[in-house]
């Protein structure tokens, strides 16, 4: 088998970052024992450096820290992107995210002659879209919706293919005028993220009594995850009656106002970040609910970690995640982010005990659907087809060169309204 070498441009890549670090580092651990794969990553970093990790090496180039946004980097370097692509001479390039990286590892695509892929990673219009609504104002979030929608298109149509992780990120793709993009599920290593034993002495540990419920979220501190709603949330379950505690797992740019909130209630605990995939696997383990409230992501990897564990996820209705409860009865799904509704969708599944049988069959069925067999052989394949298609037929029809602001007249590029859906916790 011939060597194939794939190289990664990641923008949205920090030591406290979550989905997308989480799948390039994965995907590094993959490739690992692999000789015919051979793999880079290209990301920003407080200093220029290499660091190796099997057969991948991680390239980081000196970046400005991103203002708001703790750990976060600005990849704007054109020539130090460029050199690093040119020694290392890919036969494909892959792009985690559409900021200015995006444009420099197409450049050199184009120039070199390989395959570029787009994975769409995150549901940027709905996320920057709300931001502006709340703050700027419904006509304004319009405006932006118009060139969101329309830069976006820019960039994903001249892929040669566009790759999303859901059924719901493929939808957005053809929204943009993508032309049948692929959908590659994301996958979590089930060896590592099982149920684990020893669950009472993890919440001893952490100061939770057998009989109480350990709500967790793991994750950013960041507005778009909507993360601030778990507190009120929290109060609401204890006024009715819960004895439970809420922990916050990770770090981000509100961490400072949840430590303020968690002053006044002994119920609402914050832990730092976790770098270790088996202490997480623990905690993940000895939790009762995983409350995962953001609707931005395509996929939701805690969501998947979580089941893995064992443990029951509530989701937003109409986020990425929601596809990760496929097979999940009842499926715990709150019809909205508001503090009211989490609360009422966590009361009602924390009122049904769980026995260890179902907590190791919710674990094989995400070893089934979202093991990262499925998803790294898959994209290695995809990889492979793309690199021995000969370059006339590689793009995919539909998938032309944006042919500037005309096609932006006359569309609406707002996503179509949907119905709030009720909430499904008791309902095949």
């Amino acid at each position: 088998m011939a060597l194939l070498k794939i190289c990664d441009v990641i923008q949205f890549h920090s030591p406290l970052s979550g989905g997308i670090k989480r799948y390039v580092t994965d995907k590094a651990r993959f490739f690992a024992d692999r000789p015919h794969v051979e793999h880079c990553v290209i990301v920003p970093g407080a200093r220029d450096g290499v660091e190796t990790y099997g057969r991948s090496r991680f390239h980081f180039i000196r970046s400005v820290p991103l203002v708001g946004a703790v750990g976060y980097r600005l990849l704007l370097s054109r020539w130090k992107i460029l050199r690093i692509l040119n020694a290392e001479n890919p036969h494909l390039v892959e792009i985690g995210d559409p900021y200015y990286s995006a444009w420099v590892a197409l450049e050199h695509a184009r120039k070199a002659g390989v395959p570029a892929l787009g994975y769409y990673h995150s549901d940027y219009p709905r996320a920057l879209g709300r931001t502006i609504r709340k703050y700027l104002g419904p006509t304004s979030a319009r405006l932006a919706s118009v060139y969101v929608h329309g830069y976006l298109k820019r960039l994903y149509t001249k892929m040669d293919v566009a790759v999303a992780a859901t059924p719901k990120g493929r939808s957005i793709l053809e929204h943009l005028g993508v032309s049948q993009p692929r959908v590659v599920p994301l996958g979590i290593d089930p060896q590592t993220f099982r149920p684990r034993g020893g669950r009472n002495s993890v919440r001893e540990e952490l100061g939770v009594s057998e009989s109480s419920r350990l709500v967790l979220y793991v994750g950013r501190f960041a507005r778009e995850k909507h993360v601030t709603h778990l507190v009120p949330m929290m109060d609401l379950l204890i006024r009715k009656g819960v004895d439970g505690h809420l922990f916050f797992v990770g770090d981000g740019p509100l961490r400072s106002r949840l430590e303020k909130a968690s002053e006044s209630r002994p119920y609402v605990r914050l832990l730092p970040f976790c770098a270790s995939r088996e202490v997480l696997a623990r905690i993940y383990s000895a939790a009762d609910l995983c409350v995962y409230p953001g609707t931005s992501e395509t996929f939701g990897y805690v969501v998947a970690e979580a089941q893995a564990c064992g443990t029951r996820v509530l989701v937003v209705a109409g986020g990425g995640a929601e596809d990760t409860l496929a097979g999940e009865m009842p499926a715990i799904v709150s019809r909205s982010a508001d503090p009211e509704d989490l609360a009422q969708a966590a009361y009602e599944a924390l009122q049904v005990p769980e026995a260890d049988k179902s907590r190791w069959e919710r674990h094989r069925r995400m070893a089934a659907l979202f093991s990262w067999d499925r998803t790294f052989l898959g994209l290695l394949d995809l990889y492979r087809e793309l690199v021995e298609a000969p370059p006339a037929s590689r793009r995919t029809p539909g998938c032309c060169t944006f042919q500037g602001d005309r096609a932006l007249r006359g569309a609406s590029m707002e996503f179509p309204r949907r119905r709030r859906p009720e909430r499904r916790i008791f309902c095949p």
